[in-house]
């Protein structure tokens, strides 16, 4: 335990990187957390048997401070330094040193575990959507009223598999991070958590 906070420390310390770099840092520190240590979640339970799903938007970009947040983290998170783990919501928020919440992870599911992130997924994606077919309504997204799609449209701005097992696809200009299941580039891998980031 006491290696992983050091290294969450000196992920602190690095703010001069560029934003990209310093999320792969956050998250593989994350990934350390949830690996290294079993966290109980409290439910508040729906209909199904399943906590209500909550929008990531409602929470990213607020302070730890507004209320909704308050009741969100209490009912379904625990804390880890940073971080607070929301499993059975299929979230994990990255708080920042004002306190505010400035990154989330949406879990496919069944991911060190965590659950199904049940909310809607940013610009029209779906966990069921193979590279491909992400990379395609970012394409349309990118063209925006024109009818226009150019050959780079869609790709992420930068791309890398820091941990060898899952490639990252990094779109600066959507503030997004689509982490799929494969290390490298396959146009049919699936999605295994997005980061969404203000």
């Amino acid at each position: 335990m006491k290696d992983i906070q050091a290294f969450v420390h000196k992920v602190e310390k690095e703010t001069v990187m560029n934003r990209p770099f310093k999320l792969i840092q956050i998250c593989l520190t994350l990934s350390l957390f949830v690996s290294a240590c079993t966290w109980q979640s409290v439910q508040s339970p729906a209909e199904d048997g399943l906590p209500k799903a909550v929008a990531y938007q409602t929470l990213l970009g607020k302070s730890l401070n507004d209320q909704e947040v308050k009741d969100f983290i209490a009912s379904h998170c625990s804390p880890a330094d940073q971080f607070q783990l929301c499993q059975e919501m299929g979230m994990a928020l990255w708080v920042d040193a004002n306190e505010l919440v400035e990154t989330i992870w949406l879990y496919a599911g069944q991911a060190d575990g965590f659950q199904r992130y049940r909310g809607q997924l940013p610009y029209g994606i779906d966990f069921y959507d193979p590279m491909w077919r992400v990379e395609e309504k970012l394409s349309l997204i990118d063209a925006g009223d024109s009818a226009q799609v150019t050959p780079m449209a869609g790709l992420p701005d930068e791309g890398n598999s820091p941990d060898h097992q899952h490639y990252w696809a990094i779109y600066e200009r959507f503030h997004m991070i689509v982490i799929y299941d494969t290390p490298g580039i396959d146009e049919d891998a699936y999605i295994y958590a997005i980061l969404v980031n203000t």
